[in-house]
């Protein structure tokens, strides 16, 4: 059997082209998509349309989902919040564990967000970068060992780069970037993954 594993990092935030947003924003570690990031979201959804996927799995950021929510809603599949894919948990990054969208005000704006799964790996915060490894370390696995021939997850750099290296056992990946948008497809056969960077051309996020 073939396994293919899609890796896409979220389309951009709103609050990198609007850093005031952070000041009144209820969720302030959740920001949602720039419109540049709501055009990308589409037009994943039409790279993804014709190519064959099983499950749909993402962050619980905002950003993830409403990358994922259009492609979630043109295959009728639903999105599963992994927390094993979150955002790095650096406290220079954030004052506290972030607060995401409560599940309830997700669901009125998201239906296909699936309320009965649960994170199979949970992040510590602060987040070491030893354990940021781990964690994707240990994700990558899960999510390789599920009963799928094409997963697609979205989530965030950090974790993408984590999971690419713990695959491939490339550890270069760590110290790669990857544009907002951007997409690594993994493929497993003859024993091995072996990985083929789709480009993405758009500002570094």
């Amino acid at each position: 059997m073939i396994q293919t594993l899609w890796l896409v990092r979220h389309a951009e935030r709103l609050d990198f082209i609007q850093p005031e947003w952070f000041d009144t924003a209820l969720y302030r570690y959740d920001p949602p998509l720039s419109p540049q990031g709501f055009d990308r979201a589409m037009s994943l959804a039409l790279e993804f349309s014709q190519i064959p996927l099983d499950r749909i799995i993402t962050s619980p950021f905002l950003r993830t989902i409403q990358t994922a929510e259009p492609l979630a809603r043109l295959l009728h599949l639903p999105i599963q919040l992994e927390w094993g894919l979150c955002e790095w948990l650096c406290q220079d990054w954030t004052s506290e564990f972030p607060e995401t969208t409560p599940i309830d005000e997700l669901v009125n704006d998201y239906p296909n967000v699936n309320v009965v799964y649960q994170s199979l790996v949970l992040p510590c915060y602060p987040e070491t970068l030893e354990e940021l490894d781990l964690r994707t370390n240990m994700i990558a696995h899960e999510l390789v060992q599920a009963n799928c021939e094409n997963v697609l997850a979205i989530a965030h750099k950090g974790s993408i780069l984590g999971i690419l290296a713990a695959l491939t056992g490339e550890p270069q990946w760590r110290i790669n970037d990857l544009p907002c948008g951007g997409m690594v497809k993994l493929v497993y056969a003859d024993g091995r993954w072996s990985s083929i960077l789709e480009g993405y051309a758009v500002t570094e996020c």
